[in-house]
C-alpha cells in the first residue's frame, strides 16, 4: 500500500496517457472513416471526452501535467486536419468546395485540386447526364437540366457508396448532395 501511495501520481499519469491514446485512436478512426476532422463538432466531442477523463484528476491536485496532456492531445487531433488518411477527406473537401453558381469547368477544377492526376488517391470519375435544354427535371424545389455524378471509387467496396451529385441549371450549380457510406 505504501508503494501505491508513493507512486499514485505516476500511476494516474500512466492511466491518463493510456486512455488519451485510446481516445486519439478513436479520433484517428473517425477521421479515416468519415473525415471528421473537417468539422468543428468533432473537436468539441473529443475535447469533452478528454475533459471527462482529465478533470477529476486535475481539479483536486491542480497539477500542470494534466494541462500539458490536454494541450498535447488537442495538438495531435488538430494535426489530423492536415493529413488525408483516406480518399474520403479530399472527397469531402471537394464537396465542401462546390458553391452555388459555379460552372462545370470550375467544379472539375476543384476536383483536380483535391485529386491531382498521378496523386496518392485515384481521381473520382464523373458521369455527366443531361445537357438537353428541352428536358427539365424537378428535385423538390430545384429544377435542373444537367446532372454531374461523382463516385469516389467504384472499384473499391469501401468507397463505392461515397457519391457527390451536382445539379446544374443552364450550366450553373443549383444544388449539391453528398451521399456518404
Amino acid at each position: 500500500m505504501k508503494y501505491i501511495n508513493r507512486h499514485a501520481n505516476k500511476i494516474e499519469l500512466i492511466v491518463e496517457v493510456f486512455f488519451l491514446v485510446i481516445l486519439f485512436l478513436l479520433g484517428y478512426w473517425l477521421d479515416y472513416k468519415y473525415a471528421a476532422s473537417l468539422f468543428w463538432q468533432y473537436y468539441v466531442f473529443m475535447d469533452v471526452l478528454a475533459l471527462i477523463l482529465l478533470l477529476p484528476v486535475y481539479l483536486p491536485s491542480r497539477r500542470k501535467q494534466e494541462l500539458w496532456l490536454f494541450i498535447g492531445f488537442n495538438l495531435s487531433l488538430f494535426a489530423l486536419y492536415f493529413v488525408a488518411l483516406s480518399p474520403v477527406k479530399p472527397f469531402t473537401q471537394f464537396y465542401l468546395d462546390i458553391k452555388h453558381g459555379m460552372t462545370i469547368p470550375e467544379v472539375q477544377s476543384r476536383l483536380n485540386q483535391r485529386f491531382p492526376k498521378g496523386g496518392r488517391f485515384y481521381q473520382p470519375q464523373g458521369d455527366f447526364m443531361g445537357g438537353n435544354d428541352d428536358v427539365w427535371e424537378n428535385i423538390g424545389p430545384v429544377v435542373y437540366n444537367q446532372h454531374l455524378n461523382y463516385i469516389l471509387d467504384p472499384n473499391n467496396g469501401d468507397y463505392n457508396a461515397e457519391v457527390v451529385n451536382i445539379y446544374f441549371k443552364n450550366g450553373k450549380v443549383v444544388k449539391v448532395e453528398y451521399s456518404g457510406d
